[in-house]
């Protein structure tokens, strides 16, 4: 007989670890429609409340991403840590997710086929009307469902399910829908579809899930990312190790050590941006602005603490495994005024 091992620890509102025998992995949304990246895949679930339907659909791979990293430093003899080492483990996993943001990314899409693709099956059997039915025709009635005469009631009310299934189903082909017409556009150059579909990837949801806001404007022709950090408190002030003797202990985090970890999460994020913009988009530049209060202004403002333009050929080259994420935006075009001692300064927008 074996046992099972799984624990979810909270990380920060909407997002959790998972740990289990088999790995790490992470939950960010909520209970109705939420995504979680493991070690061999992604999966987006939705469910309609109260009704018992949901839908949940598995993602193409992505290459290496913070969630994995997280596996990494947490798939060690899970079923026998203790409370002080899962502690440390949960707080090193949640570090390496900050620095490795833009490790996670979008598959490249094929407008084309978006635009092809036969979407009719959903006003007819979705994959939830298809579902209750596979219910309805594999149900076998219990031996106290023959004696009590309740064969029919139960397959009536496993069929009042159908109405609700179908309304989800409608709200996927409408999805879809609005996706195959910015697909029409973007093939056809529309630069405003962009920002639909942007929206309906959603690929920075667990960046948003750490409070941050990002919102895509259009001029000239050129994207315009604001990404709005959400605040200080993404990156802890604290760290955490084990004692010789396997106590917590719990220390403040030097001052250049904090600034030096927060420039690396914002930069990863912008390089992040800058990929998931060109896997999803057939563009060639994006201009990204990023907002919060500059750390070396006295007294703090908030303001642009770096803008940069990124070109596709710049990503084209770099192992991002191994890059430094502020070194290399340094490389870009780019406003940043960065102190050791003191953190980020209010910089002019590109």
């Amino acid at each position: 007989m074996g046992f099972r091992f799984r624990k979810s620890v909270k990380i920060v509102p909407g997002v959790k670890l998972n740990l289990g025998k088999r790995g790490a992995s992470v939950t960010v949304g909520n209970k109705y429609v939420r995504t979680t990246f493991g070690k061999n895949r992604t999966t987006v679930s939705s469910s309609i409340p109260g009704t018992g339907i949901s839908y949940s659909k598995q993602l193409t791979k992505r290459n290496k991403r913070p969630q994995r990293i997280a596996y990494e430093t947490t798939n060690n003899a899970l079923p026998e840590i203790t409370p002080n080492i899962q502690e440390v483990e949960k707080y090193n996993a949640y570090i390496n997710m900050l620095t490795s943001v833009h490790l996670e990314v979008e598959n490249d899409v094929n407008w084309r086929l978006v635009a092809e693709e036969d979407i009719s099956y959903l006003l007819n059997e979705g994959p939830n009307v298809t579902s209750i039915m596979n219910e309805i025709a594999n149900y076998k009635p219990t031996f106290r469902d023959k004696i009590f005469n309740r064969i029919t009631a139960k397959k009536m009310i496993i069929e009042e399910k159908l109405p609700e299934a179908k309304e989800l189903d409608f709200e996927i082909y409408q999805r879809k829908q609005q996706l195959k017409d910015a697909a029409s556009r973007i093939i056809n150059g529309d630069s405003d579809a962009w920002i639909v579909a942007l929206i309906d990837y959603a690929p920075f949801d667990d960046i948003e899930g750490f409070g941050s806001e990002l919102n895509f404007d259009i001029n000239n022709n050129e994207l315009i990312v604001n990404f709005t950090v959400g605040n200080e408190e993404v990156v802890p002030t604290d760290v955490l190790t084990l004692t010789t003797t396997n106590k917590l202990s719990r220390k403040k985090m030097g001052k250049t050590n904090y600034l030096a970890l927060y420039q690396d999460y914002v930069c990863s994020c912008v390089i992040r941006i800058a990929r998931e913009v060109f896997a999803i988009l057939p563009i060639n530049t994006v201009l990204i602005h990023v907002y919060d209060f500059g750390q070396a202004d006295l007294p703090p403002k908030k303001g642009c603490i770096l803008s940069t333009r990124i070109n596709r050929e710049n990503l084209i080259n770099l192992d991002f495994d191994n890059i430094d994420c502020s070194d290399t935006i340094e490389t870009f075009e780019h406003n940043m005024k960065y102190l050791k001692t003191k953190g980020f300064r209010l910089v002019e927008e590109l």
